[in-house]
């Protein structure tokens, strides 16, 4: 009976190291602004998450760092289950929460006159196929309306 259990622990083991998926590509949708004080500025935060994969990926929530020009905006935090086909994709909307103050500067920095916002995602992916985290980075520029 132990040697059955010690197999079947290190067949679970190996599986979820050898997952051998490609991490999704996650792009910057769009930003709405959202209820919002003095003090603090919510935004709503679509993104797009695109899967490589033959196989389908489902997670449990995410979380992610979003900067702009260089300078740390926003975090955000998600429980939502997302479900992405394989091959396809799927967009999901955060609410990420920052200094107005801090808002205002990075916004003056980052525009300067091109109507574009540089921008880093970097996250994960967490609770994928039930276990397993799976890392996304990317960048580009976000047209402002």
């Amino acid at each position: 009976m132990k040697p059955c259990l010690a197999l079947l622990i290190c067949l679970w083991l190996v599986g979820c190291s050898t997952l051998g998926l490609q991490k999704p590509q996650v792009s910057l949708v769009d930003i709405h602004p959202a209820a919002s004080t003095l003090l603090e500025q919510n935004f709503d935060v679509t993104l797009r998450l695109q899967n490589p994969n033959t196989l389908p990926l489902s997670a449990s929530g995410l979380s992610f760092d979003l900067d702009v020009a260089g300078n740390r905006l926003a975090s955000g935090l998600s429980n939502q289950a997302i479900a992405v086909p394989a091959l396809g994709e799927a967009e999901i909307t955060v609410r990420v929460h920052t200094s107005t103050l801090s808002w205002l500067k990075q916004l003056g920095k980052a525009v300067n006159g091109t109507g574009k916002l540089d921008y880093q995602l970097q996250g994960r992916l967490e609770g994928l196929q039930g276990v397993a985290s799976l890392p996304f980075s990317s960048s580009g520029e976000w047209k402002l309306p």
